[in-house]
C-alpha cells in the first residue's frame, strides 16, 4: 500500500541467504553477466523452485534474470531457464535482448517481461517497440536522464525502472577479463569473480566483476527522490551484485525509509542515519550517473557531497 516497488539484485543462494529482504518488495534472481558464477539462479535452475516458493512465502515478488549478451550457443539453455521460471511460479522475467524477448512470446508469454539494464532502452520509440512485443516494464540505458526516462513512460506508456543506487552497469564482453585462459579449464573460475577488481586510470576508477563492467562510484538518489515522486517514477531498483549481504541490507534499509517518506509528501531531508550508511558502503564515492545530465562522475547534491573530492 505504499505506492512504490524497491527491488533488489541477487546472484545465488549464498547472497540470498546473508541478505535481510525486510526493505524490498521483489528481488532479481540470478547474474546477467556469467553463466558460471556460483550458485547463479540463472544457470542453476534447480534452485529457482526453492527460491521462488521462499520468496513468496515471505511476501516478496521473484523475478528471473537471463543473460545480457546472449550468444547462438546459450539459446537453448535460454529456453530452459524461461520454461524453469515459469514453472516456479517466477513474477517476471528480466530481458535484456530482442531475440530473447521474442523466444518468451513465441512461448506463449507464461511470464511478464522486463526489459533490463543492456537491452538498449533509449527512446520512448524503442521501448514502444518493445511494449508491442509484450514488455510491461523497461530499465532505461545508464546513460539516459531522468526527464528522458519521463519521457519514455509517457509517450510508451509503458513502467519505467530506476537504479537510484549501486553500481552502474556500463558494459557486457563475452572474454572474461579475470582469467588467463579458456573459463571452462581456468583453475580461478569461477572464484575469481568473487573477488573486488578495481580498474584505475589518473581520476577514473571502474569496477570488473569477469565479464562485466560497472561503475566504480556508486549511483545514489538518495537526496532526489522526492523529484523522482513527483515525476511519476514507482519502480525502483538497488543493484546488490557482486556487494556483500550488509550492503545489500543497510542500503535497503535506507532506501525503504526514505522512499516511504517522500512518498508520505511533506517536508523531505536526508537523515544523518542514511548519510552514514551510504558513506560507508561506497568504497569509491558516490554519483548521479548520467541523470542530470552530466557524465558518470558527477554528483549533484549537498549532503553527501563532501565524500566526493574533485567533483
Amino acid at each position: 500500500m505504499h505506492g512504490f516497488e524497491l527491488i533488489v539484485s541477487v546472484a545465488s543462494p549464498g547472497e540470498l541467504a546473508g541478505t535481510d529482504l525486510s526493505p524490498y518488495d521483489a528481488v532479481c534472481l540470478g547474474s546477467p553477466y556469467c553463466r558460471r558464477v556460483e550458485g547463479n539462479y540463472a544457470e542453476s535452475l534447480e534452485r529457482l523452485d526453492d527460491a521462488v516458493s521462499r520468496l513468496h512465502a515471505a511476501g516478496r515478488k521473484a523475478y528471473v534474470t537471463t543473460p545480457a549478451a546472449p550468444r547462438e550457443a546459450d539459446l537453448p539453455h535460454v529456453g530452459r531457464l524461461i520454461d524453469a521460471a515459469a514453472a516456479a511460479g517466477a513474477d517476471a522475467l528480466e530481458v535484456h535482448n530482442l531475440g530473447v524477448l521474442r523466444m518468451l512470446r513465441e512461448k506463449g508469454r507464461p511470464l511478464p517481461a522486463h526489459m533490463g539494464a543492456y537491452a538498449n532502452v533509449y527512446t520512448h520509440l524503442a521501448a514502444g517497440v518493445m511494449r508491442d512485443a509484450g514488455a510491461v516494464r523497461v530499465r532505461p540505458n545508464a546513460e539516459v536522464t531522468i526527464e528522458e526516462m519521463g519521457t519514455i513512460a509517457r509517450e510508451a506508456a509503458v513502467e519505467v525502472e530506476l537504479l537510484v543506487h549501486g553500481k552502474i552497469p556500463l558494459g557486457v564482453t563475452d572474454r572474461c577479463f579475470l582469467l588467463a585462459g579458456p573459463e571452462e579449464s581456468d583453475p580461478n573460475c569461477p572464484s575469481a569473480c568473487r573477488e573486488e577488481h578495481w580498474l584505475t586510470t589518473r581520476q577514473w576508477v571502474l569496477k570488473t566483476v569477469g565479464k562485466g563492467v560497472l561503475s566504480g562510484r556508486d549511483m545514489c538518489l538518495l537526496e532526489h527522490l522526492p523529484r523522482l515522486v513527483r515525476e511519476g517514477f514507482r519502480v525502483f531498483r538497488v543493484e546488490g551484485l557482486y556487494e556483500t549481504a550488509a550492503y545489500r541490507s543497510e542500503i535497503g534499509a535506507v532506501y525503504r525509509e526514505s522512499l516511504a517518506i517522500a512518498f508520505a509528501g511533506g517536508d523531505y531531508a536526508v537523515m544523518e542515519g542514511w548519510a552514514s550508511a551510504v558513506r560507508r558502503h561506497a568504497k569509491r564515492g558516490l554519483c548521479n550517473g548520467y541523470c542530470f545530465g552530466f557524465a558518470g562522475r558527477k554528483y549533484v547534491g549537498t549532503v553527501l557531497q563532501g565524500d566526493n573530492p574533485g567533483v
